[in-house]
């Protein structure tokens, strides 16, 4: 399969973002977003609070040698490199913000693409069956079952790619209204047993069932990510 070409579509969102469209081809772009899931995930992706990004590349900026001190990025330049890491992830299978390498754990890339979420990014009503369908005719299995966890109101499910695999995320907004997301991917190797941790600051429970591997991850601070992944192990 041919990968997508970004390079126009990421200046596009970008300028719409920033409210520099000219009316007429605002429009013409809201009518594609209408029409494209996948367009319309990258704008909200891209629409993202700025905090944990500019974090992780403070993080790194400190581990570089010295130099003169760069001007502060504006808000275009940080959007652009949201964007050129969600390009490089997908393409490469990693993610190289922050001070650990996840070229080998697609746990680490499913838990930064999460900095992306907030609350806004899953405020708009859920269509139709969300995407649950279409996840689990691209994974192998149904998945049904996860539209209805507890505690979690479950918005919609995508299908990402790791490595040649297809990564299936499932998005929801807790009680409190903080973004969630349960991940699945075919692979081998892990645990049966829940395993907490934390990757890129956010808590995470991951566990293996049959040829699938799962992750449960949370909002920062979320104390429920543990508890979810036992109820989880147990749908599936």
């Amino acid at each position: 399969m041919t990968e997508r070409d970004w390079t126009q579509d990421d200046a596009l969102l970008v300028a719409y973002l920033d409210g520099n469209l000219p009316e007429e081809e605002k429009l013409l772009l809201e009518g594609r977003l209408a029409d494209d899931p996948e367009l319309r995930a990258r704008l909200e992706a891209m629409d993202v609070d700025l905090g944990p990004l500019r974090s992780e590349f403070d993080q790194v900026l400190e581990m570089a040698p010295p130099f003169a001190s760069p001007p502060q990025p504006s808000l275009n330049v940080v959007r652009y490199a949201a964007a050129a890491c969600l390009a490089l992830a997908l393409l490469f299978g990693g993610w190289m913000l922050g001070t650990k390498s996840a070229a080998d754990d697609w746990r680490d890339f499913a838990a930064a693409y999460h900095l992306l979420y907030r609350s806004e990014t899953l405020a708009s009503a859920r269509s139709g069956d969300g995407g649950i369908e279409n996840v689990s005719t691209a994974l192998g299995r149904d998945l049904s079952a996860l539209s209805d966890v507890a505690g979690l109101d479950f918005r919609r499910a995508q299908v990402l790619g790791w490595k040649d695999k297809p990564l299936i995320q499932l998005a929801y907004l807790d009680a409190d209204g903080r973004p969630f997301a349960i991940c699945v991917i075919e692979a081998t190797g892990a645990s049966t047993s829940v395993e907490s941790e934390l990757r890129h600051g956010l808590p995470t429970a991951s566990f293996a069932n049959g040829p699938y591997q799962i992750m449960v991850i949370g909002a920062e601070g979320a104390e429920t990510v543990g508890a979810i992944a036992h109820e989880v192990s147990q749908l599936l």
